[in-house]
């Protein structure tokens, strides 16, 4: 048995500023298939698009209140479709909202992991997201995440998953912005993350720019030093094909 973290971002799991229903099915559906025999922990993004949904708003809004509170009223729909989904192939999830104020403290540490633990050895699935309720920018931290990016590395670096995927809108690791220049260079396997990659995953290189592809990156460097290896992929794959390498990926072997 494997313990697999994986992390869902914002670009799959909405569409057009409400939940992408069709994506979020068929994603349950295999990520049910490999809690048969897997432990599978759960990071999501989506609450403040599920606002978004439930109050009918076209366009994100950029105050970081409104943000809040879209994400506050979101989180609850996000997680009873969850709920639903995961309902309907009999398997139980659970909760679990984190800061980085979380990571700060020793004792919340043990008490998370103690937590998660339990979970899986329940047979629960732990759902993970950030807790945008709270400003970030308000306590003092080493810790930023970003879409959820860093907070994955953070979850993978206390509870020692076997792998993570990190699901996002796009193959992998290009050399340059594939959506410019269609001829650029897939990277399929990072054996060591440097300079040179980190540039690859800039705001001059990629169209996901900071908070996207390099945030991804900084995670995936932050795991591989715990001895993890990380597979950053297009989510719209099959997960089984993914792990098994019969798609695109990029792999950061640790």
């Amino acid at each position: 048995m494997k313990r697999i973290l994986i992390k869902i971002g914002s670009a799959l799991i909405s569409k057009n500023n409400k939940i992408n229903y069709v994506f979020l099915e068929r994603k349950i559906c295999e990520i049910s298939k490999l809690f048969q025999e897997d432990e599978v922990i759960l990071i999501t993004s989506g609450a403040v698009a599920a606002g978004m949904e439930i109050k009918n708003i076209k366009e994100r809004p950029k105050e970081i209140l409104e943000l809040q509170l879209l994400s506050g009223i979101g989180q609850i729909k996000l997680m009873e479709d969850y709920k639903r989904l995961f309902s309907e192939k009999n398997i139980i999830v659970s909760q679990i909202l984190l800061t980085h104020h979380n990571f700060d403290n020793e004792e919340e540490q043990k008490i998370i992991i103690s937590i998660i633990n339990s979970y899986l050895k329940q047979k629960i699935i732990p759902i993970i997201n950030e807790n945008d309720l709270i400003n970030k920018e308000e306590f003092e931290s080493q810790y930023k995440f970003s879409d959820n990016d860093i907070l994955t590395a953070f979850v993978a670096s206390f509870l020692k998953p076997d792998l993570v995927l990190i699901l996002t809108d796009v193959n992998g690791l290009y050399k340059s912005n594939p959506k410019i220049n269609d001829n650029s260079e897939f990277i399929e396997i990072v054996r060591k993350i440097d300079d040179e990659t980190k540039q690859m995953a800039s705001k001059e290189t990629n169209h996901l720019g900071m908070g996207g592809m390099y945030s991804k990156i900084i995670a995936a460097e932050i795991i591989n030093k715990k001895g993890i290896d990380v597979i950053i992929a297009n989510g719209n794959f099959d997960l089984k094909d993914i792990i098994e390498n019969k798609v695109k990926r990029t792999l950061f072997k640790s």
